[in-house]
């Protein structure tokens, strides 16, 4: 027995020697355990065993899944504290209730560190007290206290973290080895291994003297794998065999095994020769994200069409969140099926969304509200929420057009149209009854609006239904979990909705589907580890990206860590060399493919900013002919051919609409000046705005309406001095009439909704204050005017018919102006004057 360590290369048959392993083990009657990497790389292996002698009798899990084996044989049965429990409990003991996820997550995980270590508080006191003295803590608090109260709550409350229910097993494990059983091993696909995985492995290898198998990438003396060195030596010692496997090219597609065996043997080796990269190796260079992305979505539909199976093909970028909406975009333009697995934040989906802003709704204890209308709308717009959608919509556009944030105002508009709210007020009351109540009554709201949209249907759910019943997995898991909390430790839990929503925002939870048949995989560069696929692309080789950074320690930084541990003795947190660890990942990944190799990236960013390609490219590009890079794939920012998107030639010829229907239609309306300026610049700009014509959610902008109100008040008062004296003209003799005029159409205006100058009530009565000075010196500038021009015809408007909106049901006043070519042009001339001797001046307003 013991362990038995298999090192090689990537390209050296590791997997062969493990699976030989499982078979021997199934042989002598024995149910082995293989252990990978990710969830993804449990369906793939899980895939590939069935059907064959293997696939009865051989778990595969992931390393959390050994946890929970060992601390069921190992009978550790005391009850566990939750990830968000603990968050919470971390957050009362760092006396500040409202502490940032991101604070509260770090901390848990320098407190998870320093007990998978087996640090007791008084260790760390006395490691901070040798570092730093009577000088002020590096945190600004005290941790060592910190650390002792976190496990004296601990006990308080009878629980174990998971890195105490961890460690629980693994000691009774060594005390009672026979409590294991003989149960084999295997460990496939890792590069690196924690310290809590190292644990786990000495502990049943060596301790146990189970049969324990680790396969590990490393072979000595070469650059790429120097960032692994530490693992291999310190599982070297421990092992009572190991086998060394020599490199093999075998796993390669013919006609391109010279050039990916020659990428896995000489990458970041010096000297290395070039080759001919045969067509096994490209390169894609995008002038954006998104022609990236395009270009790589054109090459993976080339290889669907060619016959390769969908679950041959992944593409690797480095951080999917960031890029998954603009990826499943263009994918599913280009008719892609694809896989993303990943994190999205609860509140990302349409019930966490829902449930999050209905929580910010509920008044506190003192009556304030921290929600605003966007969250009480967020409620409303749940899917089945609302037999009408659109009266959110109708909402939305009232609040926003009146200026109107707060709760309690939308609220009130929207009971005084429709219906109560009353579940906001449920809400309330199951807060003032406490913290339990309020978990679990929300927890219901959760189903609710879970089921709302599926109700009475019986429907099986599609694809992209599951991230909401993912959603609601997750939810409801997190607030069973704080109701618990509440019975150990009622001063931790979240005591207001407001707090719960707080709470709820930090959740995240899982999205997408998993790799597997039919589906392309999108996968982080760690995701893809154990599996070999046909073609690889991997995406966004840039520099700060691949490779990436070294960023700074959470809470105790580089210095802070070297100081305690000169001191002490005491190594927090492993050394960390990063460009050694990033040259390991990209070796991993470019040994993944068996037949095409494909990296690219993008030229600038989304301001347009430049952006370096990764110097990995370079050390690719150095192993092979200049031509690899001559020829590389460009796609300029912003290019449209070749998206998949195909014109419609009855429509467009020659860039020119040619379809008679179309055409008959646009020459049957008048074009107005502001109309053909947005054909010119965006012609389905001009579709959405001037045709479809919706209903504008914002107030109209503040100088168009400031401009609006302008010309109805001089209208109003030119026609109104006309009335009083016979004439509309503005002399030194009725200027001051005509300013009194003026202030009373300003104000007559400014009274009636349809003129509202701004959403905000400060800002309308400055803009009215400045309108109104400039009409009277605009007036003013009239009297002084020398001339017999008298105004005739005042907001005179051309081609505009009975029904159009903009002619006020009026009859037309003239006709449409012929531009030729059938083009009729409609409009408004501000004023015309009109002299005595016939003549005619056409006038339109400026303001200076």
């Amino acid at each position: 027995m013991g362990i038995t360590l298999v090192t090689g290369p990537a390209n050296s048959g590791k997997a062969q020697v493990v699976m030989d392993a499982v078979r021997r083990h199934l042989a002598h009657g024995r149910e082995p355990l293989l252990i990978v990497p990710t969830a993804t790389d449990v369906e793939h292996y899980l895939r590939e065993l069935a059907g064959t002698e293997a696939a009865m009798g051989v778990r595969v899990e992931r390393f959390s899944g050994l946890i929970e084996e060992l601390v069921a044989r190992a009978g550790v049965d005391e009850p566990v504290l939750g990830g968000l429990a603990r968050e919470r409990v971390l957050a009362l003991l760092a006396a500040d209730p409202g502490s940032s996820p991101g604070f509260l997550r770090a901390l848990g995980e320098l407190f998870a560190d320093l007990q998978v270590r087996r640090v007791s508080p008084a260790r760390l006191t006395g490691a901070l007290r040798d570092a730093f003295g009577s000088e002020p803590q590096p945190l600004g608090f005290d941790l060592a206290r910190l650390y002792s109260e976190y496990h004296r709550r601990l006990e308080r409350l009878g629980r174990l973290d998971q890195e105490q229910r961890a460690l629980h097993a693994l000691d009774r494990l060594r005390e009672a080895p026979a409590l294991w059983g003989a149960t084999p091993v295997l460990f496939y696909g890792f590069d690196d291994l924690t310290r809590q995985q190292l644990d786990a492995i000495e502990t049943l290898g060596s301790v146990v003297d189970a049969d324990v198998t680790v396969s590990l990438a490393y072979e000595r003396g070469r650059t790429a794998f120097a960032g692994r060195a530490s693992t291999f030596e310190t599982l070297a010692p421990l092992a009572r065999e190991h086998t060394s496997l020599p490199p093999r090219a075998q796993h390669y597609a013919p006609g391109s095994r010279a050039a990916l065996s020659h990428l896995e043997r000489s990458l970041f080796e010096p000297g290395a020769p070039r080759a001919d990269p045969a067509g096994a190796i490209e390169l894609l260079q995008g002038g954006g994200e998104r022609a990236e992305l395009e270009l790589i979505a054109g090459r993976v539909a080339a290889l669907l069409r060619s016959g390769m199976p969908a679950q041959e093909i992944a593409v690797v970028v480095r951080h999917p969140a960031a890029v998954a909406a603009l990826l499943a975009e263009i994918f599913t333009a280009a008719a892609i099926p694809f896989a993303m697995p990943l994190k999205r934040p609860f509140g990302d989906t349409a019930v966490g969304r829902a449930l999050i802003g209905l929580l910010r709704c509920v008044p506190r204890a003192d009556g304030s509200i921290d929600g605003t209308a966007a969250d009480l709308l967020a409620w409303l717009r749940a899917p089945g929420r609302l037999d009408r959608p659109q009266l959110a919509d109708a909402l939305e556009r009232e609040l926003r057009r009146d200026g109107v944030t707060t709760v309690a105002e939308a609220r009130e508009r929207w009971q005084r149209r429709w219906f109560a709210l009353d579940t906001i007020d449920h809400l309330a009351a199951a807060q003032a009854r406490g913290p339990a109540a309020l978990a679990e009554r929300a927890g219901r709201e959760l189903l609710w609006l879970f089921s709302a949209p599926r109700r009475g249907r019986a429907s099986v759910l599609s694809s992209e239904e599951m991230d909401e019943a993912r959603a609601l997995a997750g939810g409801r898991s997190a607030l069973a979990e704080l109701r618990e909390l509440v019975r150990l430790a009622p001063d931790a839990a979240p005591s207001s909705a407001a707090e719960l929503a707080l709470v709820l925002a930090g959740l995240q939870v899982n999205s997408g589907a998993l790799p597997g048949p039919g589906l392309v995989a999108v996968l982080d560069p760690l995701a893809l580890r154990a599996r070999r696929v046909r073609a690889l692309f991997l995406a966004g080789m840039q520099e700060g990206e691949f490779p990436s950074r070294a960023r700074p320690q959470p809470l105790l930084g580089d210095r802070e860590r070297t100081r305690i541990a000169k001191a002490s003795g005491l190594l927090l947190g492993e050394p960390v060399d990063v460009l050694a660890g990033e040259r390991y990942l990209l070796y991993a990944l470019l040994s993944r493919p068996e037949q095409q190799l494909t990296l690219s990236w993008h030229e600038t960013d989304d301001d347009a900013g430049p952006l370096s390609r990764s110097l990995f490219v370079d050390d690719v590009c150095d192993l092979f002919d200049e031509r690899l890079q001559d020829e590389r794939e460009r796609r300029a920012l912003g290019a449209v051919e070749g998206t998949g998107a195909a014109s419609r030639p009855e429509l467009v010829a020659g860039g020119r609409l040619t379809d008679e229907h179309v055409l008959a239609g646009l020459r049957e309306r008048p074009w107005s000046g502001t109309s053909i300026e947005k054909w010119i610049s965006c012609p389905v700009a001009w579709f959405v705005e001037r045709l479809l014509a919706p209903d504008r959610f914002e107030p109209d902008p503040e100088p168009l309406a400031r401009g609006g109100l302008a010309h109805l008040v001089l209208k109003e008062t030119l026609e109104e001095l006309r009335l009083e004296t016979g004439s509309g003209r503005v002399t030194a003799g009725n200027l001051e009439r005509a300013r009194e005029l003026m202030r009373a159409a300003l104000a007559r205006a400014a009274a009636d909704p349809e003129h509202r100058l701004s959403a905000s009530p400060a800002r309308t009565s400055a803009i009215l204050r400045a309108l109104s000075a400039d009409l009277e010196r605009y007036l003013g500038h009239a009297a002084e005017q020398d001339g017999s021009l008298v105004p005739y015809r005042l907001e005179l408007g051309f081609g505009f018919g009975e029904d159009d909106p903009q002619s006020g049901g009026e009859a037309p006043e003239l006709p449409a102006f012929e531009l030729g070519g059938g083009v009729r042009m409609r409009g408004r001339i501000d004023r015309v004057d009109v002299g005595a001797d016939g003549g005619a001046v056409v006038i339109d307003y400026k303001a200076k």
